[in-house]
């Protein structure tokens, strides 16, 4: 009989532990991510840059005024 109760108890006891932690949790801290940029790859060194830092000519875009300058680059 005594084995019982102690068994008894054990399980009342992990029962209340497992409540407890159940309903005092933290919450989680859900940090929203920032949206993904869409990035271009500029026509002169080949540099994917950010789309809303580079600079756009018609359909083609560069990393920069400079690069916008000397104009598209054969790829090597």
């Amino acid at each position: 009989m005594g084995l019982l109760r102690l068994i008894l108890l054990g399980f009342i006891i992990a029962l209340g532990v497992w409540v407890w932690r159940r309903f005092n949790r933290r919450p989680s801290n859900t940090v929203q991510q920032p949206a993904a940029k869409t990035m271009v790859r500029c026509a002169h060194c080949h540099v994917h840059v950010a789309n809303d830092r580079a600079v756009q000519q018609g359909q083609i875009w560069y990393c920069c005024k400079q690069h916008l300058a000397q104009g598209p680059k054969a790829r090597d």
